[in-house]
């Protein structure tokens, strides 16, 4: 018997097929090239990212685990198997045409024996999973109607391309296995069941359909092609692209910088500008994360500014944000100069944007102006998300806060990076919403009133509480050590604004100091010549003020000798660790250890320092900090704090760990009262009360104040108790009574 093969281009293989095919595909490849580079001259043209460091190997680290392995996507069940089934399938189906092409057009016999039985087998079981995971894509988006999902004409078409390209091939397949009786089509079984539908064929009609068919899918493929850059098939080469660069070589809860702004300030021009104010001042890589997003929604599933009903949709952030780029895009309004695209390809680009991609997008024109419009029910649920977006593709000069988009959208979000840890394609949306707060912040001065007050505050006396030299009050009879300079300790406690002024999160210091006292460590407190780190601030946009603060703390801390620093606070801690390295090192001669006080604790308790004894049995739940959690990866240390314990059963809420919900006090929020929809704290303590649990653990003051507050929104404080890990150690204390 011969070995195992098929005649490939059976049937098709005369000289006029093989030129036109090649003829055709050529030009259908030149234009989605063409298409592909405008996307990059689009990217290329945003501004450099200073402050990204570029790192190949880690580069191809996140290409293999996040784009090959696909380990972003794998995080969701459904979704996750039905990307699988097409992914994988398409990779099988494009190296099966891979090495056709070998065999055919280079004359090198690869196709036969059993490579070829393995190749065909796999390319049709693997091409029917490419059916069903469409199949899947489809219940998703048209029977269960999630709303993390919206449905334009884009997505039912790129479904039906999908399932149409597969299922021609598989009727191609069962034609010529049907006309040349093929004595391996057992390896090929969906080709072999297709080809007995076709039964009462004869051998002439079988060619002619086959023949008639071909040049049909040919024809699909070949416009798939030259149309893919304004499709979704567009992601599969932006999103890998974004996860190369995923990595900004800093460290993950660290915001861009925009530099000195003292220096930047004196050296200032004309057009000179902070933030993000239109999409000239976007990087290269916020451009690119436009491109990249998928519309999968997973940010928006998420976010709790969006589940609490208000304007703030991550996902839409983005689309919103593409949607004015490439509109602006379509009408020449962000041609670059130095363009080397030749002029017809231009036209047919920018005709294909207009008349394909953006009316697929839901995008129409604007009733009033040259502008287009994307409101509208399908964007969500949410009905502030519906209206959120303004007009778009106007002007290259219009704000993305105020003129594309409402300023309302920026100022809901809590930074709490739910977002940017669910996206499967590596999107920074919380640099982009700060970034355009600074514009809001510096360049226009606008922020809302109530933080206003707040940023006077931290302006005026280093903190949003109460008068400087009331700082240290909360210490009063603990005897803590108050450092000068000069002194010497082995730990340093940060205290925070809201743990030193508050008389709730005093509990906090008081807890955390007697702890310290009874493990015999040698520490003190920097009493009222502390100030605030600056974390609201800078999450707010007001960057200069935040420089400022965290150049005078620098040189307060350097004035000090101490090896490890102890915040309580998960914002203060992620600042002074995270932020305020780019200004300066905080020792003499040595970065000094900043450490969250969960750590602390867990060190102390693992080491015998401190000595417990057991309560009356209680159950307890978590509540994970956002700026501990998702900023610091630190998730272990406060469970482990409190396992100590042994009276405590914990229980965990279905949003824990690096899916917990925000308390909704992050990005400036304590001090702003967003009435737009539920509040944050409610919706998190009916999550806490769901667990069944009586009393509710956290590892930061604001979390504490939120959660309490939720507990009496919701009619729960008395039957609900909300403390600190440290007070929950404190008062377990062997010696404590």
């Amino acid at each position: 018997m011969e070995p195992a093969t098929r005649e490939i281009l059976w049937n098709v293989n005369s000289i006029g097929n093989i030129v036109a095919m090649y003829t055709i595909f050529a030009i259908a490849s030149i234009i989605g090239i063409a298409g592909v580079l405008r996307h990059s001259e689009i990217w290329l043209g945003g501004k450099p990212d200073t402050f990204r460091k570029i790192s190949p190997l880690t580069g191809f680290i996140d290409i293999f685990s996040w784009a090959l392995l696909q380990k972003g996507v794998l995080r969701e069940k459904v979704p996750a198997l039905a990307h699988t089934l097409v992914y994988v399938g398409f990779i099988v189906l494009t190296f099966t045409t891979t090495m056709v092409a070998i065999d055919h057009d280079l004359g090198i016999p690869i196709y036969q024996g059993n490579f070829y039985l393995i190749v065909t087998l796999l390319s049709d079981v693997l091409g029917a999973g490419v059916l069903i995971g469409v199949a899947l894509f489809a219940h998703r988006r048209y029977i269960v109607n999630t709303d993390q999902l919206h449905n334009r004409p884009a997505d039912a078409s790129f479904l039906i391309v999908l399932a149409l390209l597969i299922v021609q091939g598989f009727c191609l397949e069962g034609l010529r296995i049907h006309a040349t009786g093929d004595p391996w089509a057992a390896w090929s079984p969906i080709g072999l069941i297709h080809a007995k539908l076709f039964w009462f064929l004869s051998f002439d009609a079988t060619s002619t359909l086959h023949a008639i068919l071909w040049w049909f899918h040919a024809l699909t493929t070949f416009f798939v092609i030259a149309i893919a850059p304004y499709t979704k098939f567009l992601h599969v080469l932006a999103s890998a692209l974004n996860l190369f660069f995923r990595s900004t070589g800093r460290p993950k809860g660290t915001l861009p910088s925009p530099g000195d702004i003292e220096q930047l300030m004196e050296a200032a021009d004309d057009d000179f500008t902070l933030g993000l104010g239109t999409l000239k001042d976007y990087s290269w890589k916020q451009l690119l994360d436009l491109d990249a997003c998928t519309s999968c929604g997973r940010c928006q599933d998420v976010c709790p500014a969006y589940i609490s009903g208000k304007p703030l949709s991550p996902k839409w952030l983005i689309l919103d944000s593409r949607n004015h780029m490439l509109a602006l895009h379509a009408q020449g309004k962000l041609d670059s100069a130095a363009s080397f695209i030749p002029q017809p390809f231009k036209r047919i680009d920018q005709w294909f944007q207009k008349n394909h991609f953006l009316p697929s997008q839901g995008i129409t024109p604007h009733e009033e102006t040259d502008a287009f419009q994307a409101s509208g029910s399908y964007r969500a649920s949410n009905p502030a998300v519906q209206n959120s977006v303004l007009k778009i593709g106007h002007s290259a000069d219009d704000r993305i806060a105020g003129d594309v988009m409402s300023p309302d959208v920026f100022w809901s979000c809590t930074t709490c990076m739910a977002c940017v840890e669910a996206c499967p394609v590596g999107i920074q949306h919380v640099e982009q919403i700060v970034g355009n707060r600074r514009n809001m912040v510096l360049m226009q001065g606008e922020i809302p009133s109530e933080a206003q007050g707040a940023l006077r505050a931290l302006e005026n006396r280093a903190n949003p509480y109460g008068p400087a030299e009331d700082r240290s009050n909360w210490a009063e009879n603990l005897d803590v050590p108050v450092l000068k300079p000069g002194d010497s300790v082995d730990y340093l406690y940060w205290v925070g604004c809201v743990s030193a002024y508050d008389p709730r999160k005093q509990k906090i210091a008081r807890a955390l100091v007697t702890i310290m006292k009874q493990a015999g460590l040698s520490f003190g407190i920097l009493g009222n010549a502390e100030g605030c780190t600056g974390d609201p601030a800078r999450r707010l946009g007001e960057e200069n003020l935040f420089q400022t603060l965290a150049k005078q703390n620098i040189e307060l801390l350097k004035s000090i000798q101490f090896k490890t620093l102890v915040a309580n606070c998960p914002h203060c801690f992620n600042t002074i660790k995270n932020e305020y390295p780019e200004f300066g090192n905080l020792g003499n001669g040595r970065q000094p250890d900043i450490i969250h006080h969960s750590k602390l604790l867990k060190e102390l308790l693992a080491s015998g320092a401190l000595r417990l004894e057991d309560g009356a049995m209680k159950t307890i739940t978590f509540h994970d900090p956002c700026y501990l959690g998702r900023y610091n990866d630190e998730y272990d240390a406060p469970r482990d704090t409190i396992k100590n314990v042994k009276s405590l059963r914990i229980v965990e809420m279905d949003k824990s760990r690096e899916k917990g919900m925000c308390c909704g006090a992050g990005g400036g929020h304590f001090w702003m009262d967003d009435k737009q929809g539920e509040r944050v704290n409610v919706l998190r303590m009916e999550q806490a009360a769901a667990t069944g649990a009586s009393s509710i653990a956290t590892a930061c003051p604001f979390c504490l104040q939120m959660m309490e507050d939720g507990a009496k929104l919701t009619g729960r404080e008395e039957s609900h108790e909300i403390k600190d890990i440290a007070e929950v150690i404190c008062e377990h204390l062997e010696a404590a009574k």
